[in-house]
């Protein structure tokens, strides 16, 4: 690890909320995969209730931690992290994921050998597949094709130079797509993101049912940061590449306003009826499964009511510093839920 004033090779930004199932797993690994690399290690809690802080307490890490509970948001917990980070090259991972060994390593080796490289990612391997989004996750293999790529969604090392021109690391007011949108930033200032063909880390998801995770999505607001994504990409340069991530609510939009100008005269109406259910045809032959293309499709719909909400919902500037309190060594335990009951006062 490395000493107190020295500029550090790389910052580990682990983020964190009520994870003490994993979170040990996920620190002795990061040690064990950052032995002989000058490092520093910061975990960023967003207030967790559970024994989180307590259990990353008893390692050589940094903890750093939200001030107000209405800051919750991955967006914030990364650029919480990021606040302390101190290295040439910041790697942030999930509390949830376990590093694979030799992926920091070959990281590093690629980003210092390119100079032109913003961030280089590996392989996620999902550990457990318990509903219809990791179904599609696993499927389209968005964290599993090596190569270019827009974005490193499952985490990823980025050349912290590349990101300071770019702005930030990470939205803070963004409920998800983070990574999507800092890769967005960074394609703007001419930089590449490479997924090297090597496993990069082990994610152990929610153990919940579709249902119970669209519920989730829409209470957490990770559902509408589609509309917020789009919406600072508006107003921040990178539309198009927002536009695509949410392409399929918008065909849906365009056939709901074809539908509603029908209502003036009906062959309209009749017409978007029907490249409503062409469309429905065309997802099934491609999904070649009923039941996927059933719930893609109604996850369309779903996604199209969620772009709304977020595209009316409050976006403040992505520059605010983010309020927090650094964790000293031999903090508390309970310091987490302490501090959850302060701000609920």
């Amino acid at each position: 690890m490395s000493g107190a004033q020295s500029t550090p090779l790389l910052s580990v930004l682990i983020k964190a909320l009520n994870e003490e199932t994993h979170i040990a797993a996920c620190i002795e690994a990061l040690l064990r995969e950052t032995s002989g690399i000058d490092c520093e290690i910061v975990l960023a809690d967003s207030l967790s209730t559970d024994r989180t802080v307590e259990i990353a307490s008893r390692y050589p890490v940094k903890i750093v931690q939200l001030r107000r509970i209405e800051d919750r948001g991955a967006g914030a917990a990364a650029q919480l992290a990021y606040q302390f980070a101190r290295g040439r090259y910041v790697y942030l991972i999930d509390g949830d994921m376990v590093v694979q060994p030799g992926f920091l390593g070959a990281a590093l080796d690629e980003l210092e050998r390119r100079p032109g490289l913003g961030g280089v990612g590996g392989l996620l391997i999902d550990t457990c597949v318990r509903n219809m989004f990791d179904r599609g996750r696993v499927k389209k293999k968005p964290s599993a094709t090596p190569g270019v790529v827009p974005w490193l969604n499952g985490g990823g090392v980025y050349r912290k130079a590349a990101v300071d021109e770019a702005g930030y690391l990470a939205h803070r007011f963004l409920p998800a797509y983070e990574e999507a949108e800092l890769g967005m930033r960074l394609r703007g200032k001419g930089y590449q993101m490479v997924r090297l063909p090597v496993p990069a880390v082990q994610h152990t998801g929610h153990a919940l049912s579709t249902g119970a995770m669209l519920v989730r999505h829409w209470r957490n607001g990770y559902a509408r940061s589609e509309g917020m994504l789009l919406k600072s990409g508006l107003r921040h340069g990178y539309a198009k590449g927002a536009l695509g991530i949410s392409k399929q609510p918008l065909l849906l939009f365009g056939l709901l306003a074809l539908a509603l100008a029908g209502l003036a005269w009906w062959p309209l109406a009749a017409a978007a009826g029907a490249l409503w259910l062409l469309v429905f045809l065309a997802l099934l032959g491609k999904k070649r499964n009923p039941v996927d293309a059933a719930f893609s499709y109604f996850h369309w719909h779903y996604r199209l009511v969620a772009v709304a909400n977020g595209l009316l919902h409050r976006l403040d500037s992505p520059y605010e510093r983010i309020d927090a309190v650094c964790l000293e060594p031999g903090a508390r335990a309970d310091a987490g839920r302490e501090r959850v009951a302060e701000v609920a006062r």
